[in-house]
């Protein structure tokens, strides 16, 4: 096949932003140019615009495709787009970039995203404003009252005594946060207006049912209505979207789309409402996969690829909880078996492992793991919120179904058993519950980025494998560790073949 170049400006400086697609492409025909870690920011600290700029335009002219994050471009990250400053002039100027690139380069095609600006349910300010630890919680209930006053669902009195109650915790903060929401929805209503991109999406980062989130969504929705604009996708996503839309590009380059059938551990685990999103999870796959440039299929026997998505049939929990009754109605045996025949028909096999929250399901993979040697298997994903683990899993799919199966493929698989299942499955709350009191360390410190945490993690992660997952271990080992924001959170892996 011939070469294709990725321009890719990621959503932060996170691993699974900026290296997880370039790892995908490895060894394929796919040349994926990233910005340096010189280029982009540091949590809280945005990018420099500047660098960011410099770094877009010097490298438009050979790219065949663009993927970009908006919230990157305009504001230097994911978090720093809940923290600036910048008023809607600044923004716009900004904004103009991406026209600069259409005319250095006038066959280059954009796919961009920007995300609906989170409302975490949690006083937290590791992520959010400084105010966020105070009254967090506060600021969410508010706005799920202003949504539900809106849909009938108050009266206005019951309303405004609560909106007076959350007030006297949140003061003017509410103020300066709804200040900013506003700004970010006007920049995003105006990027649909002008309308600079060629494929453009707008994903919910941790979405609810009720509240500043959806409002803003229900704005976008409306305005795109209002002014007859083509329909935009919006569904829950963040941390996946980057690979979502290099699917995408590369898909619509080779003007190859696969046909995906759809495998679920029980017909009923579609109606789940996964943690962290406003709708079942059988509604967002069919937008996830359209978004990466496949189509579903109810006709198993003329799919290109074979998405085995495993579910409960009731609430979804966290990796770190004890599984509910819905975990039991699942037919693992059945949907194990699925996937062996369904590899020895030579099929792409991908697992969107979405049975937890925040970690892989070691007893699916336990139970794969006597059926098929999981290191053959195409494809798997199971980390953060289900919409990470869908889009992860469907881009990995993508690949292989284009470029065949390589060394380079089975590594990342290998890297997201470490991972998925063993890091953010077990590890993660192993270090937390035993180690870290006792080196005077917590959650939100972590020794640093490569510090005594990391090269215990690494150690931990290579038991974990040897003891829970040992075909992974009999092939690869887990070779260098780091903590990408100094906390427990996430973790940067590397892995080598043995």
């Amino acid at each position: 096949m011939k070469k294709c170049t990725i321009l890719y400006l990621p959503l932060d400086e996170r691993p699974c932003n900026a290296e997880f697609v370039c790892k995908i492409a490895r060894g394929t025909p796919v040349e994926v140019v990233c910005p340096g870690a010189e280029i982009l920011g540091d949590k809280k600290q945005p990018a420099d615009f500047g660098k960011v700029r410099k770094f877009l335009v010097d490298n438009v002219a050979k790219a065949d495709a663009c993927v970009i994050s908006v919230d990157m471009l305009l504001y230097g990250g994911i978090v720093p787009s809940r923290l600036h400053e910048m008023t809607e002039a600044q923004l716009t100027e900004r904004l103009q970039v991406l026209a600069e690139l259409k005319k250095i380069n006038t066959y280059v095609k954009i796919y961009a995203f920007s995300l609906i600006m989170r409302c975490p349910c949690y006083s937290s300010d590791d992520e959010e404003p400084a105010y966020y630890e105070r009254c967090g919680r506060e600021i969410f209930l508010s706005g799920q009252v202003k949504h539900k006053l809106r849909e009938g669902l108050l009266t206005e009195a019951q309303a405004q005594a609560l909106l007076a109650g959350y007030k006297t915790v949140t003061g003017s903060d509410i103020d300066d946060f709804e200040k900013r929401r506003a700004t970010n929805l006007a920049m995003l209503l105006k990027l649909l207006a002008d309308n600079p991109c060629d494929y453009f999406v707008v994903p919910q980062d941790d979405s609810a049912e009720y509240g500043y989130t959806t409002m803003d969504r229900l704005a976008v929705k409306k305005f795109v209505a209002d002014n007859g604009l083509p329909d935009v996708p919006m569904y829950p996503g963040a941390d996946e979207v980057g690979m979502t839309l290099t699917s995408r590009a590369v898909t619509d380059f080779y003007g190859k789309h696969p046909q995906v059938y759809c495998h679920w551990t029980n017909e009923r685990a579609q109606k789940v409402t996964p943690l962290y999103e406003d709708r079942p999870v059988g509604k967002t796959v069919p937008v996830q996969l359209a978004v990466a440039g496949c189509a579903e299929t109810a006709d198993e026997s003329a799919c290109n690829i074979d998405l085995f998505l495993n579910y409960p049939t009731e609430k979804q929990v966290e990796a770190s909880e004890l599984p509910v009754h819905g975990y039991k109605e699942r037919n693992l045996d059945k949907f194990c078996a699925d996937v062996l025949s369904a590899l020895r028909q030579n099929k792409v096999v991908a697992i969107a492992d979405g049975g937890y929250c925040n970690g892989g399901d070691v007893e699916l993979l336990q139970m794969l793991s006597g059926h098929v040697d999981l290191t053959d298997i195409p494809a798997y994903a199971g980390w953060n919120t289900s919409s990470n683990t869908l889009g992860t899993a469907i881009c990995e799919a993508v690949f292989v179904w284009l470029f065949g199966q390589t060394e380079q493929s089975k590594l990342f698989v290998a890297e997201r058993y470490a991972e998925d299942a063993g890091y953010c499955g077990y590890v993660r709350r192993y270090m937390c519950d035993n180690v870290l009191s006792e080196w005077g360390l917590d959650y939100f410190h972590a020794d640093g980025s490569s510090g005594k945490v990391a090269a215990r993690v690494a150690q931990e992660l290579n038991a974990f494998l040897a003891d829970k997952l040992p075909q992974v271990a009999a092939k690869y080992k887990v070779s260098h560790c780091s903590m990408p924001w100094r906390r427990m959170f996430e973790v940067r892996l590397d892995m080598d073949k043995i």
